[in-house]
């Protein structure tokens, strides 16, 4: 039996961590721009005047398809290098400073290991029930979990008390069968090496760029990964296609990621489910709105594969 979480910026934000997109920013148009080069004064100018629109960027996913909508202003390689590789440096010397801050004193590593062991916990007993017929199919069976993490930080370490390549067991399953957790994976990288960029070529918006390797290799996240040869990527990709249960966590479902979301389209027509916990604190919680609540949510998560209309509606209704 395999569980595989999905853990986005949205853990490390409810902890109390800065590393909203909106954080950084002001962050990297407060610093010193006295030395800068005229590439990346531009970007930062684009920058402050995004905030004062309407469609500004409000998650690390809007600040990478605008990069890819940016490189139009770019003539050649070297500018857009110039401007990508300032950003990510200063990303990268910010994330380190949210890194080594200490965690609250508050929290519970037994509930974190609770939450991981028993993630249907959570759910409305009729969802629950459904959770747990399911999951008896695999009653006899050992529990594999993985930690699929699309932040920099290693809060989940922290709180775990595990290091890089350590296994840790959870609770028992619901059924008295062991479950290993096994080491972390953080498909964008960590703070020493974070990766920020795009899904595809077809979100370079600039033509005479969209092509070259250089650029493609610079700013394309799957790129990236097979150019840093560390089989992160194969691992991700092996753990989706064989996932029993999926559960999704703090993420914005980005289009910058949506290889993975085509991923986890593909995986819901075999024996799997999805658990995704979504949070919006502007939702009122009205019984007669919950349907509606559950509908936006599942139909946003479907709207990021490419599973077909009636892929979506008959044979997926329940596996969400």
């Amino acid at each position: 039996m395999k569980v595989v979480f999905i853990i986005g910026n949205g853990f490390d934000i409810n902890l109390g961590l800065a590393t909203q997109y909106e954080n950084f920013y002001r962050f990297y148009l407060g610093l010193d721009s006295s030395n800068d080069s005229i590439q990346v004064k531009k970007l930062k100018e684009h920058l402050k005047n995004d905030q004062d629109q309407e469609s500004r960027y409000q998650y690390w996913s809007d600040l990478e398809i605008g990069m890819g909508n940016y490189t139009v202003n770019f003539s050649n390689v070297k500018e857009l290098k110039e401007a990508y590789y300032d950003l990510n440096d200063r990303m990268q010397e910010y994330m380190k400073i949210i890194d080594k801050k200490d965690l609250p004193a508050s929290i519970n590593s037994q509930k974190l290991i609770r939450d991981l062991s028993y993630p249907d916990q959570y759910l409305r007993p009729l969802f629950k029930e459904e959770i747990y017929n399911f999951l008896k199919k695999w009653g006899t069976s050992v529990y594999e979990t993985y930690i699929v993490s699309f932040n920099y930080t290693n809060v989940l370490e922290k709180i775990l008390k595990i290091k890089e390549n350590d296994n840790m067991q959870l609770s028992n399953s619901r059924f008295g069968n062991s479950n290993t957790l096994y080491p972390i994976i953080h498909i964008h990288g960590k703070v020493d090496a974070p990766l920020i960029g795009l899904n595809d070529k077809n979100q370079i918006k600039n033509e005479l760029l969209r092509e070259n390797e250089e650029v493609q290799e610079c700013i394309i996240k799957p790129k990236l990964n097979e150019m840093l040869a560390h089989l992160v990527d194969v691992k991700v990709d092996n753990h989706i296609r064989t996932a029993n249960l999926i559960c999704i966590f703090g993420h914005s479902l980005g289009d910058t990621d949506k290889l993975w979301w085509n991923l986890m389209g593909e995986r819901l027509k075999t024996d799997c489910r999805i658990i995704y916990f979504a949070y919006n604190p502007k939702e009122l919680l009205r019984p007669s709105e919950l349907n509606n609540i559950r509908r936006k949510y599942k139909n946003l998560l479907l709207s990021k594969t490419s599973l077909t209309e009636s892929e979506k509606k008959m044979r997926l209704i329940k596996s969400i």
